[in-house]
This record gives structure tokens, sequence and C-alpha cells, in this order.
């Protein structure tokens, strides 16, 4: 938890205290205080991780503990806590369901270059602007939220129909909505603050937001790209340094988490070595890999 408020407190500090250093020229360091965003943004992948750590109930003993600091990190994120843990738990339950492969398509329905368009636009920041975008959806009617969600997941797949009851009952109650419309508005809240306080430096903060857009989103799919669409339980091991595997709480070992999900991130590399596993490649070489773009359905399996 100590590790979280680091975070938490690192990026709102960005958010609202920066911006005064900086307007206000304290101390004469104008341009070097700028420069203490970056680092913040390049350990965007950490913090997400942390989060991550919430989604499994391992961020804190207490679950009500758990969720509230995961509602507060998911904010300072610009999202929903509720959003974003249903749609990692899915991940998790339908992994290679139809809408969780943005690596490959149908050549039958969707050309290739419509579809490495689609592809890299999600990698290179997409990704993290839909999950900022979503909860806005909840600023309308409750009735018109759960149509939505029904469209988000239409289409005939098994998995899909279950998804579909699965986000009516998460996110479609009057709790849920209730719950993510308070997010939405401490978000808004928020960085409707961040951006007044920066003022005509707000380019600054629009520039840490695309860094930590473009990691979250690059980064976050490596360890299934061009897996095969039939194994659900497959994911990679990524070899990395220790130094820079404690700055993503252990992630690189992916395989083990799947396998593992009730085990916390201090104990992969552990059952790593006691499972007898190995890596399948490089973490820098998976995520390079991923400029190969998508790969039609057919060359990764079957999954009908």
């Amino acid at each position: 938890m100590a590790v979280g408020a680091i975070y938490s407190c690192a990026n709102l500090a960005v958010l609202l205290v920066l911006p005064l250093l900086i307007r206000f020229n304290i101390l004469g360091f104008q341009a070097t205080w700028l420069l203490l965003a970056l680092p913040v943004a390049l350990l965007s992948n950490g913090f997400w991780a942390l989060q991550h750590e919430a989604f499994h109930n391992h961020f804190a003993a207490r679950q009500v503990t758990n969720k509230l600091c995961g509602r507060l990190m998911s904010i300072l994120f610009g999202s929903s806590f509720r959003v974003l843990r249903f749609a990692h738990l899915m991940h998790h339950r339908f992994n290679r369901h139809p809408l969780d492969r943005p690596d490959t398509f149908d050549p039958s329905t969707t050309s290739a270059w419509r579809a490495r368009g689609l592809f890299f636009a999600e990698i290179l920041g997409g990704l993290y602007l839909i999950e900022v975008l979503l909860p806005l959806l909840y600023c309308l009617p409750k009735r018109v939220v759960r149509r939505l969600l029904d469209r988000i997941y239409a289409g005939g797949d098994s998995r899909l129909t279950q998804l579909r009851d699965l986000a009516q009952q998460t996110l479609g109650s009057p709790r849920a909505v209730a719950e993510i419309r308070q997010d939405l508005a401490a978000v808004l809240v928020l960085y409707g603050a961040a951006f007044s306080l920066w003022g005509g430096w707000c380019w600054g903060l629009l520039l840490f937001m695309l860094i930590r857009a473009t990691l979250i989103s690059f980064l976050d799919n490596i360890y299934h790209f061009r897996t095969p669409v039939d194994r659900p339980d497959f994911a990679y091991n990524l070899s990395l340094s220790t130094p820079l595997r404690a700055l993503i709480f252990n992630m690189n070992f992916h395989r083990i988490h799947h396998h593992h999900m009730h085990l916390p991130w201090w104990s992969l590399p552990r059952q790593f070595q006691a499972s007898g596993e190995t890596f399948d490649r490089g973490y820098f070489h998976a995520a390079i890999a991923q400029f190969r773009g998508p790969a039609p359905t057919g060359m990764l399996g079957s999954d009908k």
C-alpha cells in the first residue's frame, strides 16, 4: 500500500501541484519543473500494475480498503474502477474472445489494411482512450446505458452472450451505474481542475497524458500477441531484468499470473520456479514484434 500511496501522490502532484510551480516560476526553474512529470509518465505501467493488483483483491488485505484504493487510483488514472476491473476480469475468464484479440482479424469480413489501421490505433494510445471515454457513456439515461452494453457485446458467439449477461449485472445495475457516475464526476472535477491550473502550459499535461496513453496501450497486450485463439489458457512469460520487472510488479510472468490468479505479484517469481516454467521470449522483443501487425484468424488456430 505504501508504494500505491507514492504512485498516487506522484500522479496527483503532476495534476495539481506541478502546474503551480511552473506558472509561478518557483525558484526560477520553470522548464525544469516541467521535466519532473516525465518520470511519472514513464512509470505509468507500474501504476497500472498496482491497479491490476486491486482488480484481483491483492492490493490490500481488507476488501473494503482494496476497493477504495482501487477506485482512487482509477480516478487518478482517468477512469472508473468498476469499468476497468470488469474488463480485466472478463479478459481472464474469456481470454481471446472475439472482442479480446486486436491482433487478429477475419479476412472474410475485414480487409488487412483496415485491420492494421484499427490495431495500430489501439496499441498506440487507443486502448487508454477507450478506457477513459467509456465511463462518459454513463452520462446517458440508465436504459440507454443498458442498451449500449447489449450492443457492445452483440454477436452470436456463446462467450459474448455470457459477457452481455455479466455486463448487465456488473455494469448495468442501478448500484453499478451510480458508482460509475460517482467516479466519472470525480474524474471530471480532478482533470477539470488540473487543466485549469496548467492554463497556458496545458500542453505539458497533454504530453504527460499522451506518454501514459501510449505506454499503457502499447504494452498491454504483448503477453497475448499472436497467441493461439483456441487456447484461452495461454499467455507468454517474458524475460526481463529484475530491476525492470520490479517496475511492472512482475507482470512479465504472465502465464503464471493467468494460471494462478490468486497469487499477489511478489509470489509470481517463486511460482515460476516451482512450476518449472520457462520464458518464451524477451519482453522488449515481444513489444517490438507487435509492429508485424494483426494476423488472419486462421493463422492462429480456430476458436470454433
